[in-house]
């Protein structure tokens, strides 16, 4: 829902503080939105730990064509800390499932506004000077309706559990 850049999970800050927004999962239930703390990297996106054991041998023999140091190099890219994920400062930012939802309804309810402009144009007469696609428009019209009485339902769904 969520499409950004950065990697990991979508940080917004707000006037309370950083939040890591809910996402929908593939089976169609919600993550609560969490707050975080400023620069939180989960544990999942943490970097690997390496014994110094487990490293390869920089001292010994180093692959003909590469210096010792060059291996060493390479080897400790690996183990860097990961840079801290950073907020997106947004005003209007879905931080809830309720808000997701409310979003997709005003999305919904701005097609039906135009629609009911499009048909104030052809009840006008002005029905030949319409494009196709504003036509095709105005034909989606239960479509729309539709979509936006299931978005109502989950809207009252996700209130019911809180």
């Amino acid at each position: 829902m969520a499409s950004t850049s950065t990697p990991g999970d979508l940080r917004i800050k707000t006037g309370d503080g950083t939040f890591i927004a809910s996402s929908q999962r593939a089976d169609g239930s919600w993550r609560k939105p969490r707050k975080v703390k400023e620069g939180y990297i989960p544990q999942d996106e943490q970097p690997k730990y390496q014994a110094k054991g487990t490293e390869p041998a920089v001292r010994g023999r180093a692959p003909v064509g590469i210096t010792p140091m060059a291996l060493a190099a390479r080897g400790a890219g690996a183990s860097r800390p990961q840079k801290p994920i950073t907020a997106i400062e947004k005003e209007k930012a879905c931080i809830t499932p309720q808000d997701h939802v409310k979003r997709k309804m005003g999305n919904v309810q701005k097609k039906l506004d135009e629609i009911t402009q499009l048909e104030e144009r052809v009840a006008k007469g002005e029905a030949e000077k319409l494009e196709k696609n504003q036509l095709t428009k105005i034909e989606r019209k239960a479509h729309y309706n539709d979509e936006m009485a299931k978005l109502e339902e989950q809207l009252k769904a996700l209130d019911v559990k809180k």
